[in-house]
């Protein structure tokens, strides 16, 4: 790690849980007419159900305003989504929201999706699980030794709901019962902001993810629906030499669009 990414570590995670602000994981008030129903929420069904999955523009843009005022916290600008975001697949949005957290932080962006990644990210999102080293594709070695890898799961109604969870909410919530994060058993344990460090790559120690100055990662995405909820999965390795083929890269299928 460069001495300029060491001390941007060293900052980058949050000190407490940043409540989301709208809220989307509640309804707000509703109000009924005739049959159906109309929540502060525009996630919320007019059933009063939460949606398995939801691509909706009024819904993305309540939990991207919750994301935003998250950002604003941390010093960040405002997050934009490219202006093909409605026509991309739920996993591609997975890959785009990646990278945006990453250069927010000046951080490399991931270069695109690996079907071989993507097929292990899927088979973790169908079991409802973290992804695992993916097989046929040529995993490269970090500098703390291990595979230079990194991964993150968690259910929900939309992608931009995940990354939330994972990027501002992923800390101690003050009892084990309120927090999502549940290799973080206390406010000092060391899995506390584990997925955000995994995705980042700055946590050599307990995470090492593929390291915050890893420049030719490639990312595999999942997404299935499971017992009513979306799960989603993020899986990122480093190449061993030439960066393998992609289905979908930031340069050719994102840059132009934000």
């Amino acid at each position: 790690m460069s001495a300029a990414a060491a001390a941007l570590a060293a900052n980058l995670n949050p000190a407490v849980n940043i409540a989301p602000s709208p809220n989307f994981l509640q309804s707000g008030q509703c109000t009924q007419s005739g049959s159906t129903w109309s929540c502060q929420n525009p996630c919320v069904t007019s059933t009063l159900t939460w949606p398995s999955v939801s691509n909706d523009p009024a819904c993305t843009e309540y939990v991207l305003g919750a994301i935003n005022v998250a950002r604003q916290a941390e010093g960040l600008v405002p997050m934009a989504l490219p202006s093909n975001w409605y026509s991309l697949t739920t996993p591609e949005q997975l890959f785009v929201v990646a990278n945006l957290e990453r250069t927010a932080r000046g951080l490399p962006p991931y270069l695109g999706i690996n079907l071989a990644l993507s097929a292990q990210a899927q088979q973790a999102a169908t079991s409802y699980a973290d992804p695992s080293i993916a097989t046929g594709f040529p995993i490269a070695i970090d500098p703390q030794g291990y595979p230079a890898m990194g991964g993150a799961w968690s259910s929900g109604f939309s992608v931009l709901a995940a990354d939330y969870i994972w990027m501002y909410d992923d800390g101690w919530g003050g009892s084990v019962n309120a927090t999502f994060n549940i290799v973080c058993t206390s406010a000092n344990a060391a899995g506390c902001w584990a997925h955000r460090d995994e995705l980042l790559g700055y946590d050599p120690g307990f995470n090492p993810g593929v390291g915050l100055d890893c420049a030719n990662a490639e990312m595999g995405v999942g997404f299935a629906v499971v017992n009513g909820s979306g799960s989603f999965v993020d899986l990122i390795e480093q190449p061993k030499g030439t960066a393998p083929a992609m289905t979908f890269t930031w340069a050719a299928n994102v840059v132009p669009y934000l």
